[in-house]
């Protein structure tokens, strides 16, 4: 199932980026909803690209016909991101502990410039399978609302931290 959602942020993406290309959080992302733990286990640059692998700990409902399989220790998995500086976007390829070979997910989240440069837009889609007969199309839905319900509360965290950063928006 694929899924895609915009953002537009009231500063220019000239700000923004050089925090990311850095390789810095703008916010914790452990205070999203339904995550536990995220703890960096590697993160280096190379050239123009930053390579990142985390273990994420969530949790969420998972839907009563799905919860004889998946339990919610199975919802923890590894992010391999890649920062690109040319194309200013991240690419992450999610591999979950559970069902590697079921599951599959990869997703890019793009800035650039808005509104003449005075603000900046993130899109963010990608795509989600799992390939687990009955509970697949299911729990797809359920984690792409959970995914889309975390990157809403992002912005808004995002928003808040760049007010804090760079003061109110300019116009």
């Amino acid at each position: 199932m694929d899924f895609r959602m915009e953002h537009i942020f009231d500063w220019p993406a000239s700000l923004i980026v050089p925090i990311l290309a850095a390789g810095e959080d703008i916010v914790p992302m452990e205070d999203l909803p339904n995550v536990t733990q995220r703890k960096v286990l590697e993160r280096k640059r190379e050239g123009s690209k930053m390579f990142s692998r985390l273990e994420w700990n969530v949790h969420g409902q998972i839907p009563k016909i799905a919860q004889k399989i998946i339990s919610p220790e199975k919802l923890n998995f590894i992010e391999e991101s890649v920062w690109d500086d040319q194309t200013q976007a991240f690419t992450v390829r999610i591999l979950p502990h559970f069902f590697r070979k079921q599951i599959t997910c990869r997703t890019v989240s793009t800035w650039s410039d808005h509104d003449g440069g005075k603000k900046a837009r993130r899109v963010f889609g990608g795509t989600l399978e799992i390939h687990i007969p009955v509970i697949g199309p299911i729990m797809e839905r359920t984690i792409i609302d959970y995914l889309k319900k975390n990157n809403d509360e992002n912005a808004k965290m995002v928003r808040k931290a760049l007010t804090q950063r760079f003061g109110p928006p300019q116009g």
